[in-house]
């Protein structure tokens, strides 16, 4: 029985094989003498290293999956980890054989984070984009990049205009699956409250944020319109809430709340703080003329190091199967396949 997947074929083979060689490489990995940006170097260590055969697993089932709908070997597979910071999955793909490998981040230290590591265990990736979807799709375009595969992992939940970002792709990128992981189960009741709680969080730190914006650029309203303003803007970037403050100034009308339930968003970029959709919701964002819309359970981590918790896990992966699926499933994968695949 694999420890990364569980397949027996040739693809879960060799994804096995490479997933546990890229765990001893990582091991072994001088994380602190890499020279990354030292907030990069801490979240790798926090979030990937310290549970390092979940980060990898979850990478090698991505691929597993997203490789087998393809209907292609991974030396035939264009593949890109859009959003992919320092995780595991860019190596891993590259590791396993795949044509040809994108890394992208938003954000130049992440990119420089991972060049460091994958350089440090031996692993050629064969392009790094650093930029938004709009600008990583131009750069692929003048690269003359066509991907077989667009995947990501935990990213999805946080694009501001996700319908924009499927646009973009079946424009620039028609034939591409795009294959992602969320945590942002709307259908796990637990997942449910536990981002209600990290969205009233947030609010918080937004609402001040929104507050101090308008102050700055509109500072001849009251503060109680201040106030009223930044509260009813919730969910809005920058550009928006400049929007609605300007109506409301020229027409004396407050602004309707958008419809975003308990999410919330960075309103200097618009970043959710982790966007909870339905299903429902997705397949409005989607063009499904263009995207036939699959939705999959994940899995929970059984490489605790507490043996409870393995044992309460394991119950829980056994169960989804079983029916409870959604429901219990930790994250899920929201897959958007292309009607038309050339």
């Amino acid at each position: 029985m694999g420890i990364y997947i569980d397949k027996e074929d040739d693809l879960g083979r060799l994804i096995e094989e490479q997933s546990a060689l890229l765990h001893r490489k990582l091991k072994e990995l001088p994380v602190d003498s890499l020279g990354m940006p030292y907030y990069c170097q801490e979240y790798f260590k926090g979030s990937h290293f310290r549970r390092l055969t979940f980060s990898i697993q979850t990478s090698a089932h991505l691929l597993y999956r997203s490789i087998l709908l393809s209907g292609k070997k991974p030396e035939d597979i264009t593949i890109m980890d859009y959003g992919a910071g320092v995780g595991t999955l860019y190596t891993l793909a590259k590791m396993i054989g795949c044509k040809t490998v994108v890394y992208n981040d938003h954000l130049p230290d992440w990119q420089l984070s991972a060049r460091l590591i994958a350089e440090a265990i031996g692993v050629s990736v064969d392009e790094y984009i650093v930029g938004d979807i709009d600008d990583t799709l131009l750069q692929l375009e003048q690269k003359n990049i066509r991907c077989d595969i667009i995947t990501s992992r935990n990213v999805v939940e946080h694009i501001y205009r996700l319908d924009l970002f499927y646009q973009a792709i079946s424009r620039k990128q028609p034939a591409a699956i795009v294959y992602s992981s969320t945590t942002a189960n709307y259908r796990n009741p637990a997942a449910r409250i536990q981002h209600w709680l990290l969205h009233r969080k947030w609010e918080k730190v937004f609402r001040a944020q929104r507050s101090e914006m308008i102050r700055n650029k509109f500072p001849a309203l009251a503060e109680t319109e201040n106030h009223k303003l930044a509260e009813l803007t919730r969910g809005c970037d920058s550009y928006e809430i400049s929007i609605s403050v300007e109506r409301f100034i020229a027409t004396r009308r407050f602004p309707s709340p958008k419809e975003c339930g308990s999410n919330t968003c960075d309103p200097s970029n618009g970043v959710w703080a982790e966007n909870m959709l339905s299903f429902s919701d997705y397949r409005k964002l989607m063009d499904e003329k263009v995207y036939q819309t699959v939705f999959l359970p994940g899995f929970w981590d059984t490489h605790y190091s507490k043996s409870w918790k393995n044992s309460i896990t394991t119950l829980f992966n056994r169960l989804i199967p079983a029916g409870l699926g959604m429901r219990l499933a930790p994250f899920i994968y929201v897959i958007a396949i292309p009607r038309q695949r050339s």
